[in-house]
């Protein structure tokens, strides 16, 4: 990604109504469905400027990896020595091995997806878990999508083709960010209609706003590994090292 996008995700993650709700949900998935115990190992990859690092460092043995030197940078700025620039091999500690890894927004802005997450189950712990979230429906490609180099959007089946193909088995996929798809279908088309040529998808919204966008979202924290939700913005999936 442009240096541009990484200072604007620095700015706004730790307040924006998505980036907010989707760690709520990440968090709260992780204790209750992995059982993933304080003080366990866990690399998130493609780390970006370390606001979930940050959060995971308060509970666990926490490493992040990311390509930018310009968001390792960041991670300093938020106290984080454990983030490293590079790829999984060139991670300073080839020996450790994983309970976790994260690939949040990861796979799409990747060429070849089922080698990058070979690698990753390559750092896991024999039985350990990885946790993926990707962008839903090539319908759905906006200039977000191309500003942030994406490859491609996905389908539930199609992400669950790609994560077996690495040798790793699904423990359980849906998407999410279901509540405000309505919202989100309605900005995508008029969008296209429109030839928008800005994309404001990362500005923050007012107060009020921001606030019932992040409750609506992190409401589904209740379903997700419980209920399979039929349809989302995106798309989350837990598997398991064989």
């Amino acid at each position: 990604m442009e240096d541009e996008l990484y200072r604007k995700f620095y700015e706004v993650e730790t307040r924006h109504w998505w980036f907010v709700a989707r760690q709520r949900i990440i968090e709260d998935l992780i204790v209750r469905k992995a059982g993933i115990e304080r003080g366990s190992r866990v690399l998130d990859i493609g780390c970006g400027t370390g606001a979930v690092l940050a959060s995971f460092s308060q509970r666990y043995e926490a490493y992040g990896t990311d390509t930018s030197p310009l968001a390792i940078e960041f991670c300093r700025k938020r106290g984080l020595q454990n983030a490293y620039e590079g790829t999984l091999s060139s991670l300073p500690h080839p020996e450790l091995k994983f309970d976790l890894v994260l690939l949040l927004d990861v796979i799409e802005h990747i060429d070849d997806d089922v080698a990058m997450l070979k690698d990753a189950s390559n750092v896991l712990k024999p039985g350990g878990l990885a946790l993926i979230t990707v962008p839903a429906y090539q319908f759905l490609w906006s200039r977000h999508d191309t500003l942030n180099f994406h490859k491609r959007r996905y389908v539930k089946s199609q992400l669950r083709q790609v994560v077996e193909q690495a040798g790793l088995k699904i423990e359980f996929a849906t998407y999410f960010n279901t509540f405000l798809f309505p919202l989100a279908l309605v900005g995508r088309l008029f969008e296209k209609l429109f030839q928008g040529t800005t994309d404001r998808t990362l500005d923050l919204p007012p107060k009020p706003v921001n606030a019932l966008l992040t409750a609506t979202f992190s409401f589904e924290k209740n379903f997700i590994g419980n209920i399979p939700l039929p349809f989302g913005l995106s798309i989350i999936a837990m598997a398991r090292k064989r």
